[in-house]
């Protein structure tokens, strides 16, 4: 009943009647066009004639086009489509009806002459329509001047940008110009705004008029554009507010579904591509499956457990020794109501008792292992604690998974582990080996993947500036050269996923994380983007490299030794991580000297499992004595 109260509501009913008077409009214009000024008159008599078999045929291939199954004041492309099927049906069914009733003898060139004047009579109904709209729009909006915008990127993106801004009722906009890159644009318009040039004309556009707001419309790849809006928008007498149109991607990825634009965030100031992830091959991985997630309450768990929860798993179980991250973990998830059953498990994954009785209980298919302690200058002085829980947990939990026939066990590992030079890092180089190791004679498919910095996770450079210029500290960096690599925590977890998709077992794969981001560059733009000046608001400290600190960051010791996956963002090393003899010998033997006081004793262990560790020098290490190299195995050779 409601669909056939939309076909005829009285906006419709008015369309189709001022359709059917353009139609007859044009059969009027069209024998006024063939024969000319008054001696059109003469045909007074064929042209009422004919006028009944015209307008049907006009009216019938109207509705059989779907001429009016569209919103008439949004105006598209699809529309222009149907008038012209409508148009082009209707005069050939017109023609052929005319033809057999009146036995042939009529002006073929009038039939030929109607169409083209119908489809300029639909069409401009239509324009008529959607400019109507928009002028009533502009007569209910607001009094005041509109806000000037400058648009950067006239693609596909800065077009549906530039309609929505002109449907916009509160407030309302100006686009005064705009910027993009492609030098062939220069001075040609986009919906009649001209385009000044590439981000070079950005400056001059500020600097010659007052501009409220800069858009940047661009999808992928727009870290370089974003800090040169930012750089020019930070040297303008008035400094204009920088917003940025999300892509497709974040439209869908928006828990709600949100479309509208938002404020620059620091993961905009990235150059990277936008990660399409194969997401019906992740599908057959989780879906169904009851999935178990370590360190579910961190950035990453936490992450990686709600991009689970697309994938229709069929229970989720998260692991977290943290009370308070626990509770909000399973209450977003809960929030989410994907149907999956969502199990909160408080306790440690050093907890053998407590890992065999979840494993019993829940049966889990794929462990996706992120709990850690990742503070380095914490470890440094921490040695035991970070030992036992990033590398004898990995161990403990990998050997439940493969004691309960788990299909998948993923690691997730860090660029610190590459020749690492803290305990951290030399922690997870072990965990590393460990399921290296068991992967060997697992039916279990281990795996682990390396990636750098996230983007905003607790304690990192990020937020620590963020917090400092929040309070208006001055901002610390350890060196002015120092660079890191980052990438988003959805792009780190969607990509995790994909990794445990394409695994065969004993992969080591690594993260593509773009080109390395300067700190203090990081730094720099932060402090544009809170709409401060560097030198007058705030200042740049730089200190020091802390212990165990480098000044540049690896993904991979050798560039040669990595092959690229089945996904173009993740690579597969092929020889860099090495295989433990004596596997369980060696982990009891660890945990033993764990659970002393020697320090020092567990760093030689440290230094056995990952021979490429340089610890810092203020750890002094002394010769092992005797019974204690009795004790060191030696690792195997890459296999």
């Amino acid at each position: 009943m409601k669909a056939i109260k939309a076909r005829v509501s009285p906006q419709r009913a008015a369309v189709v009647l001022m359709d059917v008077g353009a139609v007859i409009a044009a059969y009027y214009g069209a024998f006024f066009v063939r024969f000319g000024g008054a001696g059109g008159f003469e045909f007074g008599p064929l042209f009422k004639a004919t006028l009944l078999y015209v307008s049907a045929a006009h009216l019938l291939a109207a509705f059989g086009s779907r001429l009016y199954s569209g919103i008439h004041h949004f105006a598209s492309v699809y529309d222009l489509e149907n008038i012209l099927k409508s148009a082009c049906l209707g005069g050939t069914a017109a023609a052929a009806s005319v033809l057999l009733a009146r036995g042939g003898a009529f002006p073929r060139s009038v039939l030929l002459i109607h169409p083209v004047l119908v489809l300029v009579g639909l069409s401009a109904i239509r324009m008529a329509i959607f400019k109507g709209k928009a002028l009533l729009k502009r007569a209910a909006a607001p009094e005041g001047p509109p806000r000037r915008v400058i648009l950067v990127g006239a693609g596909e993106m800065g077009d549906l940008v530039m309609t929505q801004l002109r449907q916009q009722r509160a407030p309302s906009y100006a686009v005064v110009g705009i910027v993009d890159d492609d030098p062939s644009k220069k001075g040609m318009r986009l919906q009649g705004v001209r385009i000044h040039g590439g981000r070079g004309a950005l400056k001059e556009l500020l600097r010659a008029s007052a501009i409220d707001e800069v858009i940047i419309a661009i999808a992928a790849r727009r870290g370089d554009i974003v800090r040169a809006v930012v750089e020019a928008a930070g040297g303008a007498a008035q400094r204009p507010q920088i917003r940025i149109a999300p892509s497709l991607e974040e439209m869908l990825r928006s828990p709600r579904g949100g479309v509208s634009m938002r404020k620059v965030r620091p993961a905009d100031l990235l150059n990277r591509e936008e990660i399409k992830l194969d997401a019906a091959r992740i599908g057959e991985t989780f879906r169904g499956k009851t999935v178990l997630i370590s360190g579910a309450g961190g950035t990453i768990g936490g992450e990686l457990s709600r991009q689970v929860m697309r994938y229709a798993p069929e229970r989720v179980v998260l692991l977290e020794n943290h009370a308070t991250a626990l509770f909000y973990s399973e209450k977003e998830l809960l929030a989410l109501n994907t149907g999956a059953r969502v199990i909160p498990v408080l306790g440690d994954v050093r907890d053998e008792g407590l890992l065999d009785r979840v494993f019993r209980d829940q049966k889990p298919h794929v462990v996706l292992h992120a709990a850690a302690h990742k503070h380095v200058h914490q470890l440094e002085s921490n040695i035991q604690e970070g030992v036992s829980n990033n590398t004898l947990g990995t161990y403990y939990l990998a050997r439940a998974a493969e004691r309960h026939g788990a299909e998948v066990f993923l690691l997730v590992s860090t660029d610190k582990a590459v020749r690492p030079s803290c305990v951290m890092g030399a922690t997870k180089r072990a965990a590393e080996a460990v399921v290296k190791s068991m992967a060997q004679s697992s039916r279990t498919r281990f795996v682990a993947v390396r990636f750098g910095n996230v983007l905003g996770s607790s304690g990192s450079v990020l937020k620590i500036f963020q917090e400092q210029i929040e309070k208006g500290e001055p901002i610390t960096v350890t060196d002015a050269d120092a660079t890191r690599y980052f990438m988003t925590v959805e792009e780190a977890a969607g990509l995790i996923l994909q990794a445990a998709s394409i695994s065969k077992g004993g992969d080591i794969f690594v993260l593509k994380m773009g080109q390395p981001v300067r700190i203090m560059e990081m730094a720099k733009n932060l402090i544009a983007l809170s709409g401060l000046d560097l030198g007058r608001d705030i200042s740049i400290n730089v200190t020091a490299l802390r212990q165990g600190e480098k000044l540049h960051e690896e993904l991979i010791e050798d560039p040669a030794g990595a092959d690229e996956s089945e996904h173009p963002d993740i690579m597969r090393l092929r020889a860099e991580n090495i295989v433990l003899a004596d596997l369980e010998k060696r982990m009891l033997d660890l945990g033993a000297l764990c659970r002393g006081t020697d320090a020092q004793c567990v760093l030689q262990r440290l230094l056995a499992l990952v021979p490429t560790f340089q610890p810092a020098a203020e750890h002094a290490l002394r010769e092992p004595s005797l019974s204690e190299e009795i004790r060191i195995l030696t690792p195997v050779e890459p296999s």
